[in-house]
């Protein structure tokens, strides 16, 4: 996953999606190195959005809710096939943003 591209957040399959991780990475960080993010609303509330496909065609996104985001940094997302701490691990990588790192694995990802 070493080659990232921004996506719109309707490319990523939301059927089938699960957080993985809690990731730090500072929003101004995220702009400054790969755009703006997207607002997306769901029924519970508004978010900002980053979404990503890799060379490989892995989709993904970066969330945080716009209002009263529970807790600092950002949520990712992965689709069920790629729920795994190993692929948390190569999205900070990928992502190319000093200083990202892990602060929470989902308990049901599998190592």
């Amino acid at each position: 996953m070493a080659r990232l591209r921004r996506i719109s957040e309707r490319e990523v399959s939301l059927s089938d999606i699960r957080w993985l991780a809690l990731i730090d990475v500072d929003r101004a960080a995220l702009e400054e190195r790969w755009g703006g993010p997207e607002t997306v609303r769901d029924d519970f509330a508004e978010w900002i959005c980053f979404a990503f496909c890799s060379a490989e065609g892995e989709t993904f996104f970066l969330q945080r809710e716009v209002h009263q985001p529970p807790v600092a940094g950002f949520i990712l997302s992965v689709t069920r096939e790629r729920f795994s701490p190993e692929v948390a691990d190569r999205v900070v990588q990928a992502l190319d943003i000093p200083d990202v790192r892990i602060v929470r694995i989902n308990g049901e990802a599998t190592p």
